[in-house]
């Protein structure tokens, strides 16, 4: 079916789909499937393990994500209607997944691949700050730290603080000139970079539909950039979204879809997240017509992705899809700690290991200091996930898990204590775009680490 063909369907749907209001949708349809699958399906999560090796339990993970899919759908909270489709449709539409994509153009393009767990197929690497806030005038050295790094293949852009001095409202004309001076900023890096047709993720300052619709469009982001599109947690969609997705399938431009399921929250504790993952993957591809998907969970308290009941969640979700779909997925590096810490170089390389060999299509790195920091970001904390997912690849499940397992024994306490590090211009030098000494220092440090926990690092 023509993508076109198949908005015209998703848009139906969500104005004349079953209504329910999205409370009720949360509490009797998600939470209560999540649960009644889980049992159904003896899904458990496996105390003391990091990367799952038990290929039954993903195919059945596998099974139970369908029938989530199938039983609860996507409910549009503008029209509180359910956006729902048989398992049949879902089948036919995974049927005909593209098993490979090109993003980015001429010398600078690469091709993203399906790949299964312990694959020899390596990764694309996105690299950037992934919606951490910056000012004007550190948006470029920022972001080429990212874009002169050789293994790194897309950048995905940091948030505007201000537009021209201004905040960039939701909805306001500012949040449309924010979206072109991202835009602007971002050609800026790639042509200092010496990689002008290089794929960027983007628009990130896109609260609503109008940030997005209008700076990808002509002289913006090019149809070559990938285009953010976010579902609501949980299995949710609004206009917003639809809207972007909408003007994204009619340019042709790549769809670059999010969905993230909260962890403790109507998912319960690491095997309900495991489902969401699994079923978020299947309900995205079907409603948002992604070229790539980001399917990711975040810890309540500690904001990060690299717990062990996360990092196995990841894992088996991963395997759940990649060993039955060509979908072309990934999670995001979300660590607790920031650049200049050691910490946050551990959790980094544990969780690219864990989803490199788990079956994942590419890597984004990273959302450091998980996040919570503006200007915590730097181009290492993302060459240290590209290093680390190349030396893994082809490498056996239960080898990762014992990595996993080390590597967290050097970081999981730390966690508890938020390191947050220090902003990038603390750790690069801001004109050269150079990491200081002391940064560089401590990354190589840790890379002699990973080289004798058996990472054949180069």
């Amino acid at each position: 079916m023509e993508s076109r063909e198949r908005l015209i369907l998703i848009l139906s749907r969500a104005e004349q789909g079953p209504m329910l209001e999205a409370k009720d949708f949360e509490v009797k349809i998600v939470a209560s499937t999540a649960k009644r699958l889980v049992n159904e399906y003896g899904i458990r999560y496996e105390e003391g393990t990091i990367v799952s090796s038990d290929d039954d339990l993903a195919d059945r993970l596998f099974h139970a994500g369908m029938d989530f899919a199938v039983e609860v759908g996507m409910l549009c909270v503008d029209t509180n209607r359910r956006i729902l489709w048989t398992e049949e449709e879902y089948n036919e539409v995974l049927r005909n997944c593209p098993a490979k994509a090109t993003l980015g153009g001429g010398a600078d393009s690469i091709e993203v691949y399906a790949r299964t767990p312990e694959d020899i197929t390596p990764l694309m690497i996105i690299g950037g700050a992934f919606g951490i806030e910056v000012p004007d005038d550190l948006f470029v050295p920022l972001m080429l730290s990212y874009a002169q790094e050789e293994m790194i293949d897309v950048i995905d852009n940091p948030t505007l603080e201000r537009v021209y001095g201004y905040p960039p409202k939701a909805g306001s004309p500012w949040e449309v000139v924010g979206g072109w001076r991202e835009a602007k900023l971002s050609m800026e890096v790639v042509d200092r970079a010496g990689r002008p047709d290089m794929c960027v993720a983007g628009v990130e300052l896109s609260p609503t539909a109008l940030g997005e619709i209008s700076a990808s469009s002509w002289g913006g982001f090019r149809t070559t950039d990938l285009h953010h599109a976010a579902g609501i947690s949980e299995f949710k969609t609004n206009y917003e979204s639809l809207s972007k997705i909408s003007h994204l399938t009619f340019i042709e431009g790549p769809i670059y879809a999010f969905m993230a399921c909260i962890f403790g929250g109507y998912f319960g504790g690491a095997e309900g997240v495991a489902l969401g993952l699994t079923a978020a993957g299947i309900v995205l591809h079907q409603n948002y017509l992604p070229t790539i998907i980001s399917l990711s969970s975040v810890h309540p308290f500690l904001q990060c992705t690299t717990t062990p009941e996360l990092l196995w969640a990841f894992s088996i979700a991963s395997q759940a899809l990649s060993k039955n779909t060509n979908l072309l997925f990934s999670s995001l590096v979300r660590p607790s700690a920031g650049p200049g810490t050691k910490t946050m170089l551990y959790e980094n390389a544990a969780f690219s290991l864990v989803t490199t060999v788990s079956g994942q299509s590419f890597i984004q790195s990273s959302m450091s200091a998980a996040g919570t920091q503006a200007r915590h970001a730097s181009g290492l904390d993302a060459r240290i996930s590209a290093e680390v997912s190349h030396a893994a690849l082809g490498m056996s499940r239960e080898q990762a898990n014992q990595i996993a397992i080390e590597l967290h024994e050097m970081y999981g306490a730390d966690i508890q204590h938020r390191l947050i590090g220090k902003p990038f211009e603390e750790v690069y030098d801001v004109k050269s775009v150079q990491p200081t000494p002391e940064w560089k220092k401590m990354y190589e440090e840790v890379k002699l680490q990973l080289i004798d926990l058996g990472l054949p690092i180069d």
